[in-house]
């Protein structure tokens, strides 16, 4: 990682690789098709629909994580030094999540299925 931090998690293989990495890996994949600029434009909008989608969906997620560490330590301030965010996005994030899980949100409401809704 780049702030020296250690990986204290894994899910056995990198999901994500670092950003200047899967840039030159999609430069290259796209510089494969040469000068048929529909189907290079067409690939990248639909690369960077489905990230957007995963920076939701990670999002998501982190928050309910958060709401779940805060409810077992009882402790916001502790709970956004995990999270890595200040104090005031903490409390920010710890309240949509509680709003989330009260209103049962879940993943698939933040998240559309691409089957019924493609891009």
């Amino acid at each position: 990682m780049d702030n020296g931090a250690e990986r204290t998690y894994s899910f056995g293989v990198d999901l994500l690789p670092q950003p200047a990495v899967f840039g030159v890996a999609m430069r290259k994949h796209l510089d494969e098709y040469g000068d048929n600029h529909e189907i290079v434009l067409r690939l990248s909008a639909e690369i960077a629909h489905n990230l957007e989608q995963l920076k939701v969906a990670v999002a998501y997620v982190r928050r309910q994580a958060m709401l779940d560490a805060q409810l077992e330590l009882d402790n916001g301030a502790e709970v956004g030094r995990l999270a890595g965010v200040g104090r005031v996005r903490s409390h920010e994030l710890l309240n949509r999540a509680v709003d989330e899980r009260m209103h049962n949100v879940s993943l698939k409401d933040v998240v559309p299925d691409p089957e019924v809704d493609p891009l």
